[in-house]
């Protein structure tokens, strides 16, 4: 069996993470096995960016809006699916098995409690490790980002999750988060869930154009446009990348060229690029036509000429 390109098979279509905590908490939502199945095929279609008509017709996610897991936002082309809902209930899950200490935020704290944060980060690392640095960044996410206690806590789940246990290590993904315009848990999750598999995606591309090596940090925020602002998908942007043999300097810059000529002219999805390759290479044949044939005339005339001078 050839391990490395099943494996490679196997990782490059994605990947749905449901959080153990979700299956834990399975009789307090009132969620049976075969609805929890039913939850993960509705996150999957979400993964295969299909249109707002085309969200409105799955069977999954028609279901899990009519069981309140999910629900509609956005307008007209960009109307989306959001499972805020289903992070709610979970959130309400968890906050009712926390100490009543823990639960009831006081008035004075207006809304942002910023000592629950600190005895969550404590409890979590089992002593108390804050120092005035961290205190500050946390304090930052709220005053600055806006962020409110639930959102705050959720993400530093997430980050510790990921082995991102130190303010030096996720306060960059806190910015990241905040400059991509990330203010609902839903996205969140799927924002961390794209950075597990970013290190992956990148070696990916690198490969393809005959680079190895360690992934930069400008090449991470290079896919990242690709792939959030300008939304291609995975699979494009290989296909943008294999276009450098066309190239004797393959490279990042390359690629971000193409995807932004695909960009101009409206391409989504593979069967587009096909097309705009194919009627770029129909233009290049068009014009190289042009120039032999011109070259073809100027060698016959300069034959003429000789000719007549008796120089032949």
């Amino acid at each position: 069996m050839n391990d490395i390109a099943f494996s490679q098979w196997l990782l490059e279509g994605g990947q749905i993470t449901i959080p153990l905590r979700l299956m834990e908490n399975l009789q307090s939502l009132n969620l049976t096995a075969e609805n929890l199945g039913y939850l993960v095929l509705a996150l999957t279609r979400m993964q295969q960016s299909l249109t707002p008509e085309e969200l409105a017709q799955d069977r999954w996610i028609k279901w899990s809006l009519s069981e309140g897991w999910a629900q509609w936002q956005g307008q007209g082309e960009k109307r989306t699916i959001s499972f805020l809902p289903l992070w709610h209930k979970l959130y309400q899950a968890w906050e009712e098995n926390l100490p009543a200490k823990d639960s009831v935020i006081s008035k004075e704290q207006s809304g942002f409690d910023y000592g629950r944060i600190l005895k969550w980060l404590d409890h979590t690392r089992g002593n108390l490790t804050l120092n005035l640095r961290e205190k500050q960044v946390i304090q930052e996410f709220n005053l600055k980002y806006g962020w409110s206690t639930e959102f705050i806590l959720i993400f530093l789940q997430l980050c510790f999750e990921r082995g991102l246990t130190q303010v030096q290590a996720y306060q960059p993904v806190a910015k990241r988060v905040y400059e991509s315009g990330i203010y609902t848990v839903n996205d969140l999750i799927t924002y961390m869930n794209e950075l597990d598999w970013m290190q992956y995606k990148v070696t990916e591309v690198k490969k393809c154009i005959g680079q190895y090596g360690g992934v930069t940090k400008p090449q991470k925020e290079m896919y990242l446009k690709w792939h959030r602002q300008w939304g291609f998908s995975h699979e494009v942007i290989m296909r943008a990348a294999a276009e450098t043999v066309r190239t004797n300097n393959p490279s990042f810059s390359y690629i971000d060229g193409v995807l932004q000529n695909w960009r101009e002219k409206g391409v989504k999805d593979l069967k587009s690029a096909e097309l705009a390759l194919t009627e770029f290479d129909q233009k290049q044949q068009t014009k190289r036509k042009s120039a032999s044939d011109g070259k073809r005339y100027s060698r016959a005339d300069k034959r003429d000429l000789e000719k007549m001078l008796g120089l032949d």
